[in-house]
C-alpha cells in the first residue's frame, strides 16, 4: 500500500528504531472516525508535552510514498505509538496509556 506522509514530521529522519516517527496516525480519505482518533491523540500528545513534531499523519488513499511502512495496516484508523498499534476509534485511556509508555522507553525523537 503506497501512502503520502502529511507533514508534521520529517520523512527523511527515522526513530532509534527505524520507524518513521515516534507516532503515526493512518488515515484515508473515507475513513470515518479519522478525524476523531486524530483529536484524542493530539489531546493525549498535549496533555504530557509531547511535540506534535513526534507525530506524522500518513494518508493511505495518497499513490506518493511516504517512507512509512503500511504493512499491516488494514483498519482506519490506526495509530502507532512507539511499539503499540490501536485500530479503530481507540479510548482516551488506551491513548493516554500508549503516550505515557512510550515516554518511558524515551522514545521520542526531537
Amino acid at each position: 500500500m503506497d501512502a503520502k506522509a502529511e507533514g508534521l514530521s520529517s520523512t527523511a529522519a527515522k526513530t532509534r528504531c527505524g520507524e518513521c516517527s515516534c507516532v503515526i496516525l493512518y488515515k484515508g480519505d473515507f475513513c470515518l472516525f479519522c478525524d476523531a482518533a486524530s483529536e484524542i491523540l493530539a489531546n493525549s500528545l498535549q496533555e504530557y508535552g509531547v511535540s506534535e513534531s513526534a507525530l506524522m499523519e500518513v494518508d493511505v488513499d495518497d499513490a506518493e510514498a511516504c517512507g512509512c511502512n503500511t504493512d499491516g495496516i488494514t483498519m482506519l484508523p490506526t495509530i502507532k505509538i512507539c511499539d503499540v498499534k490501536l485500530t479503530g476509534l481507540p479510548e482516551q485511556q488506551s491513548v493516554n496509556d500508549a503516550v505515557i509508555r512510550a515516554i518511558m522507553k524515551h522514545c521520542f525523537v526531537e
